[in-house]
């Protein structure tokens, strides 16, 4: 069976028919990994400059080039759904730099033994890319506390937050793609005072809080840090360089969030490598749609950014029915959540006026049969604004 692409405008008149889906109620796991301190480190894999001291899990000591990284050893349910809490404190600054380079709470699909670089890799990243001992973890989503501005990276500051991707082994690079970040806080990250973060993940928003205040958030495609069943290893890593400081993790909470949404979750068992996605897209876009045929029916991959992207052939207009539709979609990126993303079901309203379908709600999976053929769609506004929508469908459909 080869695959074959349809990709072209669609008949200017149609007769609709609605994609009905039913709306996915995601249970996860409650807490997993409780550490109130870390006088016991069970469970823990500490790797390259990483040690206890005290009660505290100490990234890095205050020395110059050190690399430092903690993972959970068992992996971690993370597609659907997580919350995690931490304490951390950065302290012994050096005297010129005055603390250098940040930490990140990490999500990664390596194994428990992973280690980034030195300096402005942040323990996750790449250093050098000529040298395997700093080639950075693929694989991996991290939320990354930056305390030194790296001019030639395009930091904004000695003091903010970021998202960051690494893809697969041959597109490891530094600076990693930055998803988001904030140009910087009104918080001090080493102020050498203790602070409290909170990183929640309600697909396919990533969110970020620090000292009860919510100061990133952002759309994620966290499936290039997981595996097949949506499970990663999640920890920290940390970094010095030429300047330095003690990167200090005091306690640890993480759980599987309580999510109830409409949104299906991308599996990263898709049809097409994660390599053949758009650039600059915070969820993988596919490059072109992909249709293959299967028996008596099509599986189908749908690029949220093609407007009537998808067609197959149906020359004598019988019904079509769609199953095993997964995926999510952002066509709103000024309502980002619940009101502009969401999965093959849609958000749950009636789109309204200038949306393919208006009777319809917003996001959904739709089709039309017309001239010989079955087109679908994410029912998103029509015209230019089309392209910028994020994300793909997959599913499978059938004549009968």
């Amino acid at each position: 069976m080869g695959i074959f692409t349809y990709v072209g405008a669609a008949p200017s008149s149609a007769v609709w028919i609605v994609v009905l889906l039913v709306a996915v109620t995601i249970d996860c796991a409650s807490a997993a990994i409780r550490f109130d301190d870390f006088s016991t480190i069970q469970g823990l894999n500490l790797v390259g400059n990483s040690t206890v001291s005290g009660k505290a899990l100490r990234l890095t000591r205050a020395r110059s080039n050190q690399r430092g990284a903690v993972w959970f050893r068992e992996k971690q349910p993370v597609l659907s759904g997580f919350e995690t809490t931490f304490q951390f404190q950065l302290t012994h600054q050096d005297l010129f730099f005055r603390g250098t380079d940040g930490f990140a709470f990490v999500l990664q699909n390596s194994g428990p033994a992973a280690l980034g670089g030195i300096g402005s890799a942040g323990g996750f990243g790449v250093t050098d890319p000529t040298n395997p001992r700093q080639a950075g973890i693929p694989w991996t989503i991290a939320v990354f506390f930056d305390t030194l501005r790296n001019p030639e990276e395009g930091d904004p500051s000695s003091n903010f937050i970021a998202i960051r991707a690494n893809g697969g082994p041959s597109e490891t690079r530094w600076p990693a793609a930055r998803l988001a970040f904030t140009p910087n806080l009104s918080v001090r990250l080493k102020d050498r005072k203790v602070h409290t973060a909170r990183i929640v993940f309600q697909p396919p928003v990533l969110s970020v809080f620090l000292d009860s205040s919510l100061v990133l958030k952002t759309v994620a495609d966290l499936s290039i840090a997981t595996d097949h069943q949506g499970s990663a290893w999640v920890g920290f890593t940390a970094a010095t360089g030429w300047g330095w400081q003690n990167h200090d993790i005091l306690n640890w909470t993480f759980a599987g969030a309580d999510v109830s949404s409409t949104m299906s979750v991308v599996s990263s068992d898709i049809s097409f490598p994660m390599s053949a996605c758009l650039p600059n897209r915070n969820l993988c876009t596919p490059e072109r749609a992909f249709v293959e045929q299967t028996g008596a029916g099509y599986h189908i991959v749908l690029p949220a950014n093609l407007e009537w992207g998808v067609r197959v052939p149906n020359s004598s207009g019988r019904p079509v029915v769609v199953t095993n539709a997964r995926g999510i979609v952002c066509w709103d990126f000024k309502a980002r959540g619940s009101e502009g993303c969401g999965g093959p079901s849609g958000n749950g309203t009636h789109a309204g006026v200038g949306f393919l379908s208006e009777d319809s709600p917003a996001g959904a999976l739709i089709m039309k049969t017309r001239e010989g053929h079955t087109w679908f769609s994410v029912n998103g506004r029509s015209g230019a604004g089309f392209l910028d929508n994020e994300g793909f469908y997959e599913f499978d459909s059938e004549i009968k």
